[in-house]
């Protein structure tokens, strides 16, 4: 729950309770329901409030009991990962740069997994829709008709060169980039096709 508190605050762990409260007053007027109305606004604001109640907690009760303190074992350092998890500028330290770094590439990776499973998660629901062969099979049109569009613009300017229009084969030179345009984005969008709807997934076990 300590490291969580920090977190929810957007702080560092062990950050001193003037660095919380700055946090906290922004993050409050970012959340109050009264300001934000957008959904899960008060969701979070309700757990800003909590988080900086149990910090507030923690730090009476560890000024409250100075001999305590003395007497139990030091607290256990904070891993890398605690400590910049929610850094995103590179400290200034160099000697810290590298585990700060570490932690970047680590954040990254699992963003990443989380990204692509959320991915596969959503294509697989929406492979069950009764619309999604209409949707895909209607996207293919659209990617066939636009092939035929940039093949066209490219053979017209020939057959008129094939036939002896020698003027209108030279105003059709103009079509060949077009047509070649067409194609390279109909090759892109047969890129989206296969990303969009899922095809490189594995198929679902029935």
């Amino acid at each position: 729950m300590l490291a969580e508190s920090y977190r929810i605050l957007q702080v560092p762990f062990g950050a001193q309770m003037p660095e919380v409260r700055r946090a906290y007053r922004q993050l409050v007027l970012q959340y109050h329901p009264d300001r934000n109305q957008a959904p899960g606004a008060q969701e979070i604001f309700l757990r800003v409030q909590a988080a900086y109640e149990y910090l507030q907690r923690f730090q009476e009760e560890l000024n409250a009991s100075p001999t305590s303190r003395t007497s139990a074992p030091p607290p256990k350092p904070p891993s890398d990962w605690e400590r910049y998890q929610y850094v995103y500028d590179p400290p200034a330290d160099p000697k810290e740069y590298n585990a700060w770094a570490a932690v970047a590439r680590e954040r990254a990776r699992r963003q990443k997994e989380k990204d692509y499973a959320a991915y596969v998660q959503r294509t697989q629901a929406m492979k069950l829709k009764w619309w999604y062969p209409l949707a895909r099979y209607s996207s293919y049109g659209i990617l066939v008709l636009g092939l035929m569009a940039g093949a066209a613009f490219i053979v017209i300017p020939l057959l008129f060169l094939f036939t002896g229009n020698f003027k209108a084969s030279l105003m059709g030179i103009l079509m060949v980039p077009m047509g070649i345009k067409i194609i390279q984005v109909m090759r892109d969008l047969r890129h989206d096709i296969r990303k969009h709807f899922g095809e490189d997934l594995p198929k679902r076990a029935k």
